[in-house]
């Protein structure tokens, strides 16, 4: 009895090893070049997996052998900085009695307004939008020939510029303070791109850099093999599925690698404790891209959220890949997901800044 509750025990510290590598190989991915390892800078994508099965371990131990606990916990302090990123720990901020900013970045999807038996709410993008109370708003997947669009938004926001990267889909900056179009980023992309604006605060040009980097481009057959293989887990139909997908996400981190450090020797060159650089990423907190861009400022969820912060969420996939990250000369007083809209397939993020005194 007692060689089958120690080889028991033995299994599941084996399988708890396993779990930990796993999760310190996605908590390091972010220090590996998409370009030269893209299957492997995917790793963080998994992260909450490995996150929740630590957990379990650490449950599993405490009530088996409490001791063996060290094992689990000492993996995640050995990838600490990643759990926090992916999912940050914050109490609330003090103000200080400084002037404040509200900036919001929502990928508004066209401005189609999806419209679907559970959502949870009726409210246009438009109107929410018009309602946010937001000083600055950076939109992604704004369509740039919609005039009836722009008017309706520019009778709360005065201010407003966008840039187009193609026939229709641009990034926005809209504004109760004057804005000005500084330049288009030279990222190699057909569809995305990156687009830097100046508004105009009191007596301070704010530099904002309005994101959209590239998509993973799973298109409906892509989530339709996903969801197959939840729904139906055989090992040959997973096995093919995610040796399919894998390949897929590489492919599109491969080319947002390079994007990332256009937009980071940007911010070098240009950097401003002013500056703010938001959008979607279609990259987690714990990813090169993420980290690369990140280099000068202070990623405004990391320090004021609170949780996993999901802002995309379509066909089971869940994920922070929209971000908003700024200069010294702010305190960052709340960040928070809005997911009291669900017209698009993210949801917006807001944060509420205090300029330094």
């Amino acid at each position: 009895m007692k060689f089958i509750r120690n080889t028991f025990k033995f299994v599941f510290l084996v399988a708890n090893l396993v779990v930990g590598i796993g999760f310190l190989i996605c908590a390091y991915s972010p220090m590996l070049s998409p370009v030269q390892h893209p299957v492997l800078a995917c790793a963080g994508l998994f992260i909450p997996i490995f996150i929740v099965l630590n957990i379990c371990f650490i449950v599993f131990w405490a009530f088996v052998k409490w001791r063996v606990m060290i094992v689990p916990v000492s993996f995640f302090l050995l990838g600490w900085n990643s759990l926090m990123s992916y999912s940050p720990i914050n109490s609330s901020a003090e103000s200080t009695g400084g002037e404040t900013l509200e900036v919001l970045t929502y990928n508004v999807m066209q401005m189609l307004d999806i419209k679907a038996e559970d959502r949870k709410s009726d409210k246009s993008i438009v109107d929410y939008i018009k309602e946010s109370g937001a000083d600055i708003v950076c939109l992604q997947e704004y369509p740039y020939n919609n005039s009836e669009l722009k008017n309706s938004l520019t009778k709360v926001y005065p201010y407003m510029r966008a840039c187009r990267f193609n026939s229709s889909n641009a990034v926005a900056c809209f504004s109760k303070y004057p804005v000005r179009f500084i330049e288009e980023l030279k990222i190699k992309s057909n569809f995305n791109g990156s687009a830097v604006f100046s508004v105009k605060y009191k007596d301070n040009n704010i530099p904002v850099i309005v994101n959209h980097l590239e998509s993973n481009k799973l298109g409906a057959h892509d989530k339709e093999v996903y969801t197959d293989m939840l729904k139906s887990p055989d090992e040959k139909k997973v096995k093919s599925g995610s040796k399919y997908l894998l390949k897929k996400l590489a492919d599109a981190m491969a080319i947002r690698g390079p994007q990332a450090d256009v937009i980071s020797g940007y911010i070098e060159k240009e950097y401003s404790p002013y500056m703010i650089v938001c959008g979607d990423f279609n990259d987690t907190p714990v990813s090169y891209v993420h980290d690369k861009i990140s280099e000068k400022l202070q990623d405004a969820y990391i320090e004021a959220g609170n949780g996993p912060g999901i802002t995309y969420n379509s066909s089971f996939l869940y994920f922070r890949i929209d971000h908003i990250m700024v200069g010294d000369a702010y305190k960052v007083l709340e960040c928070r997901v809005d997911d009291s809209i669900d017209a698009s397939d993210h949801y917006p993020l807001r944060c509420r800044l205090e300029l330094k005194k």
